[in-house]
């Protein structure tokens, strides 16, 4: 097997798979206890921040495994998916902030 194969299949079993699959349980079968310090009582709409969540992360997986494909066939190079692969996190984070922001109940 090619060396990139072997890296291509490595991170669709460490991060695409498990990515997918949490994000699915986040969002569609309402286990918001997946994310870690979630309190139901802490957001004004936590089913609206889990659906949130949890899609950004099966973009998240489903845009990584694209990026695998493109690196398999040889027209990624390195900078280029680590750039990739930095820009889908961030983007990642910077949603979860945003849901945060949003739906974070207001003190008073």
């Amino acid at each position: 097997m090619e060396e990139s194969t072997i890296e291509a299949v490595f991170i669709l079993f460490v991060a695409v798979f498990p990515c997918g699959i949490f994000g699915y349980l986040i969002a569609f079968k309402e286990r918001r206890g997946l994310i870690s310090g979630f309190n139901d009582k802490s957001f004004s709409n936590p089913k609206a921040f889990g659906k949130n969540v949890g899609i950004s992360l099966i973009l998240f997986s489903i845009s990584l495994a694209f990026i695998a494909y493109l690196w398999h066939l040889g027209d990624v190079t390195e900078n280029q998916m680590s750039f990739y692969v930095i820009f889908l996190i961030t983007a990642v984070v910077l949603n979860y902030i945003y849901g945060m922001i949003k739906y974070r109940k207001k003190s008073n």
